[in-house]
């Protein structure tokens, strides 16, 4: 997920390429456009999404993979407006401004971090399993001080 001022990243053509796919040929000799924000957030937890209070959860296993990807993409073009944390520190909520909502968690069987908060600077805020928050400064911070 993107949030903060958009920005328009353009891969130009790469030319021939020794990939051996025709579609994978086909696509680097096209120019990719994506819109991308301040900050990306990934996430690796488990996560349940609500636009409208229809609630769509990370692993409801009756339900198709693009149906997921439409019920995530309804958050698409609305604005952040709260954060929030429970008491444990383990789940985090998001709130959106037309009525989406985002409540991210751990998954039970994993160690990983649950989510991960990308800066266009290269700076990251990561939340651990067991709800620690860890910060990485990017090489571009370390560089200009």
């Amino acid at each position: 997920m993107e949030f903060g001022k958009s920005h328009l990243l353009a891969r130009e053509p790469r030319g021939h390429t020794l990939q051996t796919s025709v579609r994978l040929q086909r696509r680097s000799r096209m120019r990719r456009v994506h819109v991308c924000g301040d900050w990306h957030l990934f996430i690796q937890g488990d996560w349940k999404v609500a636009v409208e209070d229809e609630w769509l959860h990370s692993d409801d296993e009756i339900v198709q993979h693009s149906v997921k990807e439409d019920c995530l993409s309804n958050l698409e073009g609305q604005r952040l407006i709260a954060v929030d944390t429970a008491e444990d520190s383990r789940h985090l909520s998001l709130v959106f401004d037309l009525g989406g909502k985002l409540e991210v968690w751990p998954p039970a069987e994993d160690d990983d971090s649950q989510w991960s908060l990308h800066g266009r600077d290269g700076n990251v805020a990561a939340m651990s399993h067991d709800g620690e928050l860890a910060f990485e400064v990017g090489e571009a911070c370390r560089e200009a001080t």
